[in-house]
């Protein structure tokens, strides 16, 4: 029986907090044995697909739901695709000023850092992302920034920071994930790792109890609640143990692979 498998990318499929980025061979051998006994692999990620590097599409997935279901491909095939609007984008990056929140924005083709030197931990991925000549990023003055496209967006709390009416002013429209240490992941009002598997679900026509998801952070709690297997790494955060099906390896201990292989799907 076929099955869909979606997996996480940081701290799940790649090693992260420090590490050299790296994906354990054990992992590329797992996703090429399941794909090898008919089984549909998919990444399932925060990361919109601007920041899909090299080292990820040479895994030979089959398709990629990034941005928190943002954006949903098959093969060369975009299958959904949603943008912050225009007018809404505007708007919001008006209030990051006005609420002194540190911003990453998120797009299919771009990313967009602003042009004042960062105090929070957003400029650890800003460094990353200007180190890998695969990705494109742009920085942009904020006081002249407007329709710029993009899917979702991160934003880093300062100790003047007013996130508590950024938040209340948008929680109609926006959903906000907690990454912890100040740190949140936004999207559209609907959008998450769970839709982008119901999508495919629906695609495929392949039933919840065919499905499998596997992650390691709190942004992965949607996809890990909603499969029928939800699997948790054992790097995974405290929280993420409390709603997994089955907890594995680290990621370092070939995790991936002895999953697949406990799940008899390799």
């Amino acid at each position: 029986m076929k099955k869909l498998i979606f997996f996480d990318i940081d701290g799940t499929i790649v090693t992260e907090n420090g590490q050299k980025r790296v994906i354990p061979e054990s992992t590329l051998d797992a996703i090429r044995k399941l794909r090898e006994n008919g089984h549909l692999c998919f990444i399932n990620s925060g990361r919109t697909m601007s920041e899909m590097n090299t080292m990820i599409y040479e895994i030979g997935m089959d398709g990629f739901v990034c941005g928190c279901g943002t954006y949903i491909s098959y093969h060369d095939d975009i299958l959904y695709s949603q943008t912050i609007p225009f007018n809404l984008g505007n708007e919001i990056l008006k209030d990051l000023e006005l609420c002194n929140l540190e911003w990453l924005l998120e797009g299919e083709k771009n990313l967009y850092y602003s042009t004042k030197p960062y105090e929070t931990h957003i400029d650890d991925f800003r460094k990353e992302h200007m180190a890998d000549d695969s990705l494109n990023y742009t920085l942009v003055e904020p006081e002249k920034a407007q329709y710029l496209t993009f899917d979702k967006f991160c934003v880093c709390l300062k100790k003047e920071s007013d996130f508590k009416s950024f938040r209340k002013k948008y929680s109609q429209k926006l959903t906000f994930i907690d990454r912890g240490d100040d740190f949140w992941e936004i999207v559209p009002l609907g959008c998450s790792k769970a839709s982008g598997m119901k999508y495919l679900m629906d695609y495929f026509k392949i039933p919840v109890e065919d499905t499998f998801a596997i992650g390691d952070s709190s942004n992965d709690l949607p996809m890990l609640e909603f499969a029928g297997t939800g699997i948790a790494m054992g790097n995974s955060s405290d929280i993420v143990f409390k709603h997994a099906d089955y907890i594995t390896d680290d990621i370092l201990e070939d995790g991936i692979y002895n999953a697949m292989k406990h799940f008899k799907l390799i």
